[in-house]
């Protein structure tokens, strides 16, 4: 099931990024996650489209696309 969130915090190696979801919680991603985006193309407070994997060490987010390509803004 795809779900929407905003970007909250960059992904800055070894850390990962996260999405806060539309239901309020935070799910964290890492540069392999991203369809068709590169990490110098996203922002905190863009707007994505992704898929939650339900890991035992915490929720990851998994096939993230932008919801709003920039320049269409």
């Amino acid at each position: 099931m795809r779900t929407k969130g905003s970007i909250t915090q960059l992904v800055r190696k070894p850390r990962p990024g996260y999405i806060l979801g539309e239901d309020g919680s935070l799910v964290a991603f890492d540069e392999t996650a991203l369809e068709g985006l590169d990490l110098r193309e996203i922002y905190i407070g863009d707007w994505v489209e992704y898929e939650e994997l339900d890991r035992m060490e915490g929720r990851r987010a998994s096939r993230i696309k932008p919801l709003i390509q920039r320049g269409e803004e």
